[in-house]
């Protein structure tokens, strides 16, 4: 029995330590064109000035630990899908594709999210960044935490959002509270603005209020971490088996899939986490002729960090929102729940 494990982020990894667990690490192969695995949701720290080395694990490390085979190469889902056996030089019984998600543009003379992973350069930039004038292009968790970091090394600010408030796939509170503290960080927000270009030191924007037009702004560096976009991105069942195949050997993990049922699917560490000891759980029971269980996982919360001394977030609901220290706390205590994890703690039953 082999299987393969296309990506391995934090979906991938949490599939490859679950099959470990269930016995089956040494029949498991993850793929992956890197050979770090990365804690992404921990990457904005390097505006702090730490380096990317904290934020990282090397798979062949990991692979020790949990006892599965680290394929350092990259994988065409296409040619995946088209011919399996060809593209990973090998015949596998169960296939989970657990590729996540990469910044949808990358406009010229910008910084993305997936530069700063690939790119030691853009890392030392970042992490040295200091009394610049630096614009954030958008207002989600990412772009959020990014600017508070900049905000607190001395940098001047401008955070731009194309919606009307701050973190905008989240219940409004939680906006509000982050508005409320980017103004007592000096933080310019402008939102319902439209990012255009970066060029000779300007960036332009266009705001989309009524009576609103083109502006241009001075910038010494541009972050531009909009969202992320999943390509490809794959139906599931409830089980994480992908719906349109009928040889049934290929299932989906992380922010690259969505699966049907209750269970949740935002694109977090936390949901890529579930879903990964899912689909392992789900891959052994179908090679064993066992029954399923249905992915059901329930959303317990999400934080986001607003610098060294601030936080805001909810547990359990959206409409319990709360910030400030015990938020603060709460983030801190999720990274180090997931970095106990990468050690071999069993802290995600």
């Amino acid at each position: 029995m082999k299987i393969a494990v296309i990506g391995g982020g934090y979906a991938g990894i949490a599939a490859a330590i679950e099959l470990n667990r269930l016995g089956f690490g040494r029949q498991t192969t993850l793929f992956d064109k890197r050979l770090r695995h990365q804690k992404i949701t921990q990457w904005h720290k390097l505006a702090r000035g730490r380096h990317a080395e904290h934020y990282e694990v090397a798979f062949n490390h990991l692979a020790e630990r949990f006892n599965f085979n680290f394929a350092h190469r990259g994988v065409s889902i296409d040619a995946l899908l088209a011919d399996s056996d060809n593209e990973l030089a090998g015949n596998f019984d169960a296939i989970i594709i657990a590729q996540g998600s990469h910044t949808p543009a990358n406009p010229p003379g910008v910084l993305t999210l997936d530069q700063l992973r690939d790119d030691h350069a853009s890392q030392h930039l970042v992490m040295n960044m200091t009394g610049k004038n630096i614009a954030v292009i958008g207002g989600g968790p990412t772009g959020v935490q990014f600017a508070f970091e900049f905000a607190a090394r001395g940098n001047e600010v401008d955070l731009y959002e194309a919606r009307d408030r701050l973190l905008p796939t989240f219940d409004s509170a939680l906006g509000l509270s982050a508005v409320a503290a980017a103004k007592r960080k000096n933080i310019s927000l402008h939102l319902m603005t439209e990012f255009l270009e970066f060029a000779g030191g300007k960036i332009v924007c266009r705001n989309n209020t009524a009576g609103g037009g083109v502006e241009k702004r001075d910038a010494d560096h541009v972050l531009f971490v909009p969202g992320v976009k999943s390509t490809p991105a794959f139906t599931c069942d409830q089980f994480g088996r992908l719906e349109y195949r009928s040889d049934r050997r290929f299932y989906a993990a992380g922010d690259n899939s969505y699966f049907s049922g209750r269970g949740l699917n935002t694109k977090s560490a936390q949901a890529a986490v579930r879903k990964g000891q899912h689909v392992a759980r789900t891959v052994i029971a179908d090679l064993e002729g066992k029954p399923v269980e249905e992915y059901a996982y329930p959303e317990l919360g999400y934080f986001v960090s607003l610098g060294t001394d601030d936080a805001v977030g909810y547990l359990l609901s959206q409409k319990t929102a709360f910030s400030g220290r015990a938020a603060l706390f709460m983030k801190e205590m999720i990274e180090r729940q997931y970095n106990l994890y990468l050690q071999g703690f069993p802290v995600y039953p």
